[in-house]
């Protein structure tokens, strides 16, 4: 099928099937171009030119600044579709390019100084590691050393997490956090990320030196994480006005399903050519392999339809207004954590199922299960995490976060 833009003008907006669509097309590129990401280490040039092409990267851009704010789990479908080539790139549509959405409810003057001057925007973020902000006149001054900085070559900005002394802070220990914006000469990028799977994400460690940040570019992560955070006025979609915490896991879950599919059409692929290395048996006449697959493919199906059915919920109580409350805080959790348990089970099964072959030479069905796997260590998506809250819940005991225990309601 011919691949066709969905951009027929700077000021079209495609919708939410188009940009699925184009997703879709792309998927012989990058599968073409996967061993090339893993030897760079990072996402090969073309690959971000074909998500700025099929215009992937302006999702969760608002439109004032020429993006398209799309509705929640847009992400989710445009992800699963490129995971089935390469899941880093899947990784950097549904991971790093949602980071806009981050920006969007910053301060309304960083935007307005931002957005005019790079509306085609990627932007990388670093919370893990830590940095430290020290009040000065007109803002802060910066340091830190942060990981994981998924994307930062090609990032126009990154946004950091810094911890500072502030006297009248809630905490009772002196500390508060704030989120920074800074520009590529701020910060120093370190090649640190040699990981077994999403090596194409280049997930790079940023150090930060005496690095001057006005307080328009900083906002706290109290503010920017919870309901109407300072820059949502700017803008009409409900994504900018929402509790991020909430919708946060969603954007891991594409990129997995993508990757669990990926490994099941590698799989079908090369089962349904092989022959038992010792006796010439067809492998796919097998009934046990045959059992396995559908065992496979039902989790993976089960597993599309627990995350589908949370994106529409998280939509529909976004676009609402409503606050996310009670038990429903419990089940974003758990849910995003079970599709991930579930993915992880079918490609598990059907890689080593493979045996050696798949596990030698640069197999697409290995390289697909090394990024699932990767992936599911993520601490979004941590099984006990996710599920010892429920247990506190279920046994009448405080879990800690106050909009679950004060709407103690019964769980479905």
């Amino acid at each position: 099928m011919k691949s066709s833009s969905p951009r027929k003008s700077s000021s079209y907006i495609p919708s939410r099937k188009e940009i699925i669509q184009s997703a879709s097309d792309l998927i012989p590129k990058l599968r073409e171009r996967a061993e090339e990401a893993e030897d760079l280490r990072q996402m090969p040039a073309q690959n971000i030119e074909d998500l700025k092409s099929a215009g992937i990267h302006k999702i969760f851009t608002p439109k004032r600044y020429g993006g398209y704010e799309m509705d929640w789990g847009t992400q989710v479908d445009v992800a699963r579709e490129l995971g089935k080539g390469c899941a880093s790139t899947s990784w950097m549509s549904s991971v790093v390019m949602s980071h806009t959405w981050n920006l969007g409810r910053f301060p309304a003057e960083a935007q307005e100084e931002f957005w005019p001057n790079c509306p085609d925007a990627i932007i990388a973020t670093a919370f893990a590691g830590g940095g430290e902000m020290t009040e000065t006149e007109g803002g802060f001054i910066l340091n830190g050393l942060w990981k994981f900085a998924s994307g930062v070559d090609h990032s126009d900005c990154a946004i950091v997490a810094g911890q500072y002394k502030n006297a009248n802070s809630k905490s009772g220990t002196g500390l508060d956090y704030r989120m920074a914006l800074i520009m590529p000469d701020q910060y120093e990028i370190i090649d640190t990320w040699h990981a077994e799977g999403l090596k194409g994400t280049g997930s790079k460690d940023i150090k930060v030196v005496d690095q001057f940040v006005p307080s328009h570019r900083t906002v706290k992560a109290l503010e920017i994480g919870g309901k109407n955070p300072p820059g949502s006025e700017l803008h009409d979609s409900y994504i900018y006005k929402i509790e991020m915490g909430m919708y946060f896991n969603t954007l891991l879950t594409g990129p997995i399903l993508g990757a669990t599919h990926g490994v099941l059409l590698e799989y079908l692929d090369q089962t349904r050519s092989r022959f038992g290395a010792m006796f010439g048996e067809k492998v796919s006449e097998q009934a046990s392999v045959q059992q396995k697959i559908g065992e496979s493919f039902e989790e993976l199906r089960t597993a599309d339809l627990i995350i589908d059915s949370l994106s529409d919920f998280l939509h529909q109580e976004g676009q609402a207004g409503r606050s996310i409350i009670g038990a429903d805080r419990l089940k974003i959790r758990r849910e995003s954590a079970m599709a991930a348990q579930l993915c992880l089970k079918s490609g598990t099964r059907l890689s080593g199922m493979m045996g050696v072959s798949a596990q030698s030479g640069r197999n697409p069905a290995q390289r697909h299960f090394r990024d699932l796997r990767t992936m599911s260590t993520h601490g979004g998506i941590h099984w006990d995490n996710a599920t010892t809250p429920t247990g506190r819940y279920l046994l009448g005991i405080e879990t800690g976060d106050s909009l679950i225990d004060e709407n103690n309601l019964f769980i479905d």
